[in-house]
C-alpha cells in the first residue's frame, strides 16, 4: 500500500470553500468549534496541521463529510468529487450543460 501524505493546502482550500458555500464566516466557525479565528485562518492557509478532532468539528458544523474535506488526500473519494461537481454546475442553463457535456466527453477521450 502506498502511503499518502495529507495535502493540507487542498484541505484548507476545501474548508474555506465549504465555509463560504454555507455562508459562514471564519469568526462564526471559530466560535462554533471553540477555536480562535487565527487557528481557522491557519487551517485554511495550510499554516498548521489540523487535528482529526478539529476537522471532525468543522465537518459537523458545516454539515459536510470528512470525505468532502479530505478527498484530495484519499484514494477513494469519488462521491466527494461528484457532490463538488454538482455544486459547481447547479446554476448552469441548458446551453451551458451542453457545452460542459461536450467538453467533458472530449477530455475523457484523451484519457487512454
Amino acid at each position: 500500500m502506498d502511503k499518502k501524505q495529507i495535502d493540507y493546502k487542498a484541505l484548507g482550500n476545501r474548508v474555506r470553500k465549504w465555509r463560504k458555500e454555507k455562508g459562514v464566516t471564519q469568526e462564526e466557525l471559530a466560535g462554533a468549534i471553540e477555536k480562535t479565528v487565527q487557528h481557522i485562518s491557519n487551517i485554511e492557509r495550510a499554516h498548521t496541521k489540523v487535528s482529526l478532532g478539529t476537522l471532525t468539528d468543522i465537518a459537523n458544523f458545516l454539515d459536510v463529510s470528512l470525505n468532502d474535506l479530505m478527498c484530495d488526500s484519499l484514494r477513494n473519494s469519488g462521491n466527494a468529487y461528484q457532490l463538488e461537481y454538482s455544486l459547481m454546475i447547479k446554476d448552469c442553463d441548458e446551453d451551458q450543460y451542453r457545452k460542459l457535456n461536450k467538453t467533458i466527453k472530449a477530455l475523457m477521450d484523451t484519457w487512454d
